[in-house]
């Protein structure tokens, strides 16, 4: 959210935070349609019947899940690395990783970014005085940034409402970061009337609250995608009520006179007899299946195609297919996810220099310039190791044996593996010295 710097000149005001509130509910709209999209509560599902005796069938096909659940996976399925060149040290931000298991926050967050286009991540001190992170609701989280060229992050607010136990909401509470303290109001439930009820400083540095963006619009993967994904499952939803009203057709008679009684019998029993005038045929509209299958394939492309998402049922993905084979026919995909990948080492570019001041406060490391740090993204793809190890022998020699085992999707810290096979090399160069050793000492020993 955008706002002019002199507005909050004086300071962050109930005033201020209620109308940037009010401003922000304006989305909410937006964020729940996407919302449902994904969970499958698409717009089909409300479709009422044309008549008394007409079919309703309501089928619901959830690209939109497929679309974020491909994404997400594909781009985090493998955990984010992190190395830094030798002069550096950040052994203390990757343990606060390893401790709360930050991949799965990066997963969370991604799925986020891919759904409402935007996701965010708030960094806290747990109970120990260790750095966190937590995904944020989109919904309940915004941050404003100075109406400048550089978007500088002024505050972050975080607001929600309170509930008792009956479900009856009891009030609302929100909480303002910026780079040195929070704020924390209480209010009414339409989150009016805010006092201030308590102001602590967090040591970060930095508004603790970043905000992750999916692209440039802040669009979610599959926002643009919603009305062919409702054409694609009215076409579904009207082929099933196609066969169900040929199934329950009208019978058509001519020449035959038929009382109530004989109807009836005429269902159980399946016969009916007439003169030779007599004709009998079901009224019904000739489905063509094969018309149907086209739209719904072409559909079904363009969801795929304009999403840039695979479809990898398709038969094309079925054959034994090379490395370089499987990324070609995954080229769209992998340019869709490189423009994620670029917004999203930004930002975590963003967190690591956040930890990097908290973790500098305790002492606990050195400063490190976020530039200094590789970030590193694996993607979640069926790999040719035979062919990645052949490679890796080819530039043995030509790379440095860290940047080679990098290229290993089972590797996940490079740094250390080259640190374990270097100690045990040397283990076993002692070894086979003092093998040596007492080897020469027994000729010695038998030449005398």
């Amino acid at each position: 959210m955008i706002i002019d710097e002199d507005i909050v000149a004086g300071g962050v005001t109930p005033f201020i935070i209620t109308k940037l509130i009010e401003r922000h509910e304006r989305e909410r709209q937006r964020y729940r349609l996407l919302h449902d999209y994904y969970m499958g509560d698409h717009c089909i599902l409300n479709r009422r019947k044309r008549g008394k005796n007409v079919a309703n069938n309501r089928i619901m096909c959830n690209h939109a899940k497929y679309i974020t659940d491909m994404t997400q996976s594909y781009l985090v399925g493998n955990p984010v690395t992190y190395a830094v060149s030798d002069d550096y040290d950040i052994e203390a931000i990757k343990n606060a990783y390893l401790e709360q298991d930050i991949p799965s926050v990066d997963s969370e967050i991604v799925k986020n970014m891919s759904i409402y286009g935007k996701a965010y991540e708030l960094i806290y001190a747990d109970e120990k005085s260790k750095p966190r992170s937590v995904r944020l609701d989109p919904e309940h989280t915004f941050v404003c940034y100075s109406q400048s060229a550089f978007e500088k992050p002024l505050f972050a607010v975080y607001y929600y409402k309170k509930y008792d136990l009956d479900g009856y909401c009891t009030g609302s509470i929100c909480r303002v970061y910026d780079e040195s303290f929070i704020y924390t109001y209480t209010g009414l439930d339409s989150y009016s009337a805010l006092s201030l009820q308590n102001v602590e400083a967090h040591y970060f540095f930095d508004v603790p609250i970043i905000e992750y963006r999916n692209n440039t619009e802040m669009q979610g993967d599959f926002e643009q995608l919603i009305t062919q994904i409702d054409a694609y499952n009215v076409l579904m939803s009207d082929r099933i009520n196609d066969k169900e009203q040929f199934v329950n057709s009208l019978l058509f008679l001519c020449n035959c006179d038929l009382d109530t009684e004989q109807a009836k019998k005429l269902l159980v029993e399946r016969i009916l007899m007439g003169d030779g005038d007599a004709k009998a045929e079901y009224l019904s509209k000739v489905l063509n299946e094969a018309d149907t299958k086209v739209l719904r394939d072409d559909i079904k492309d363009d969801i795929h195609r304009l999403s840039h998402v695979p479809d990898l049922s398709d038969e094309s993905f079925g054959n034994n297919l090379s490395g370089v084979a499987i990324k070609y026919k995954l080229l769209g995909f992998e340019q869709h996810v490189k423009n994620k990948e670029r917004n999203f080492a930004k930002t975590l570019r963003k967190r690591l220099e956040i930890y990097n001041n908290f973790l500098v406060t305790l002492n606990a490391m050195k400063e490190v310039p976020s530039h200094r740090v590789d970030i590193g993204f694996t993607y979640n793809l069926p790999a040719n190791e035979l062919e990645i190890a052949q490679m890796i022998n080819y530039l043995k020699g030509l790379a440095s044996d860290e940047t080679l085992l990098e290229r290993l999707p089972f590797i996940t810290d490079a740094k250390e593996e080259v640190e374990i096979a270097r100690r045990e090399q040397a283990e076993k160069s002692a070894e086979d010295m003092r093998i040596a050793e007492s080897s020469a000492r027994k000729v010695n020993y038998n030449e005398e």
